[in-house]
């Protein structure tokens, strides 16, 4: 009888679950509805994990809910806060700003009370609704210590991961429903995020001079960028002829008088370094002001100037992280399909290319890969005829380096594919680019693999660009991706100056962007060489 007596009372443990996920992401699609620039993605696994943590929540004594609730309540209502003020979430390290500069932070909002007074009600009525609900089905609900049990593990997974991985794990993209960037920028905060110095600390607020920004009349009527992941330049059979014959169907596009490559150099040794650097055109280091403020972002200029943006990934919401979000018209991330992007890959990004409408007005399409991502052999297990190179013993450099270039060989029958779908256009000036985010080391320098290091098997990367009227004079040799961008912005319509640093000197840029960071400088000759100078950090560049 008492087993059958707590399967009736879970069913309002179960109601209690949807209630928390329909109460905590309501905020969210309200803001959508009533604040611009504001852009959520609809992540389904994240509202059926949140409702079950909702339903073991429910379990608990009643006065350890109210506190649980209480607790989400304070992040949310400083998310909440943060996001209408700035149209961006908050990240680990302001949140230190918050309780440091409090009587600032009050009084700003004190002061703007009437273009915020939601943001009480957004970040209060969700959790006292539960909590009262939770209060009147106090003798309906089935309570256990198996639901503190289980909500201790999950509230402790994400501190646990803070204790053994860097900022950028923890860095929130726009996209994410606010609930779940809260959890990951207070979970490292509390764990790491308090003693650590906010990188606008330590550069002044006028340290570098301004880019200047010029509109002008040389803007394409489709400009599609291709980023690649972890794709290396000496990979790459068409840039490299010592390499394997990776690149079989991008040479025969080569031969068009249309289509030239080169090898680029990256802004940075990570993902989420170097796409917040290139689609903002930084240059400079630690210029996180840059970043923030995105006076010249891609996708904002773009808008701007009568542009309808796409930005498709083949990879999660951790790529929109300050990209420009508030700018793109159309936004999908491997969340939006899990079953295509995972059984297809990059050539579901084909198909939604192939699906945009390019007669109708000015278009800029950005594809996001996410092959040659490791483990690299997942990136081409769809398709068995990419299986070509085949290691020569079952040493790790064999067997990586092999599936790298398999890896390799799947993105250039993609590249093809979408190349040959934009000169089908037959748009007299659009222009195509390819590039990477950053490289990989395969073994080749001391051993080494994977990225997130300043080496130059990481930081040169391919360069592709596809299009007539090739009115503008760029580098032959190691163009570095700000000159990409700024070629980019040059046909979405503006040129963009910068102040502080010649064309020839280059920056790779380190892995938290947001904290004191080592970068590197290299100088670039005309007699093609690229010459790597000490590397430094930003706080001993900006004491000097």
């Amino acid at each position: 009888m008492k087993i059958i007596e707590n399967l009736k009372k879970l069913k309002y443990n179960f109601l209690m679950g949807i209630l928390f996920a329909f109460m905590v992401i309501l905020p969210d699609y309200l803001y959508q509805a009533f604040l611009p620039n504001i852009r959520y993605l609809t992540d389904v696994l994240f509202i059926l994990i949140i409702a079950i943590f909702g339903t073991f929540l429910s379990m608990v004594n009643v006065w350890l809910y109210i506190i649980f609730c209480c607790l989400f309540m304070v992040m949310q209502f400083i998310q909440l806060g943060h996001i209408a003020y700035f149209f961006r979430p908050i990240n680990p390290l302001d949140i230190g700003k918050v309780f440091a500069e409090f009587s600032d932070v009050y009084n700003a909002s004190t002061t703007d009370i009437d273009d915020f007074w939601f943001v009480p009600f957004a970040a209060i009525l969700p959790f006292a609704i539960m909590i009262i609900m939770r209060i009147k089905w106090q003798k309906k609900i089935y309570t256990s210590f198996i639901g503190l049990l289980a909500v201790l593990v999950f509230l402790g997974v994400k501190p646990e991961r803070a204790t053994r991985r860097g900022l950028h794990h923890f860095l929130p993209p726009e996209t994410r429903y606010s609930i779940h960037n809260s959890i990951n920028s207070f979970s490292f905060y509390l764990v790491r995020g308090f003693d650590k110095e906010n990188l606008e600390d330590i550069v002044p607020a006028n340290f570098y001079k301004p880019d200047i920004i010029t509109r002008t009349n040389t803007s394409a009527d489709l400009v599609v960028l291709v980023m690649g992941e972890s794709t290396g330049a000496a990979k790459m059979h068409l840039l490299n002829p010592a390499a394997n014959m990776t690149t079989p169907q991008l040479e025969k596009l080569a031969e068009n008088a249309d289509f030239s490559a080169s090898v680029a150099v990256s802004d940075g040794v990570s993902t989420h370094a170097s796409l917040p650097l290139f689609f903002n055109l930084v240059k400079e280091p630690g210029n996180s002001r840059k970043i923030i403020n995105s006076p010249a972002n891609l996708f904002k200029i773009a808008k701007a100037n009568g542009y309808t943006t796409h930005f498709y990934s083949a990879y999660d919401m951790k790529q929109t992280n300050l990209i420009g979000v508030p700018y793109i018209d159309y936004i999908i991330t491997s969340e939006s399909n899990r079953h295509k992007f995972k059984t297809q890959k990059e050539d579901y990004l084909v198909e939604l290319f192939k699906n945009i409408d390019f007669k109708k007005g000015k278009n800029f399409v950005v594809l996001n890969f996410r092959s040659t991502h490791s483990p690299y052999e997942k990136c081409y297990e769809h398709h068995a005829e990419f299986d070509v190179f085949k290691p020569k013993d079952d040493s790790r450099y064999e067997e990586e380096n092999s599936a790298y270039d398999n890896a390799v060989l799947y993105v250039d029958s993609v590249l093809a594919q979408i190349i040959k779908h934009f000169q089908a256009q037959k748009i007299d000036n659009a222009q195509f680019f390819f590039t990477s985010d950053h490289g990989e080391m395969l073994g080749t320098t001391n051993g080494e693999y994977g990225h997130n290091k300043i080496n130059s098997e990481v930081y040169l990367v391919p360069f592709i660009w596809v299009g007539k009227s090739k009115n503008v004079n760029i580098p032959q040799n190691y163009i570095s991706h700000y000159e990409i961008a700024k070629l980019i912005a040059h046909y979405l319509g503006y040129e963009i100056q910068n102040q502080n640093f010649a064309d020839n000197e280059l920056f790779v840029h380190g892995n938290n962007l947001f904290e004191d960071y080592e970068f590197m400088k290299l100088q670039r000759f005309s007699d093609g060489r690229l010459v790597e100078e000490k590397s430094d950090t930003v706080r001993r560049f900006v004491e000097k």
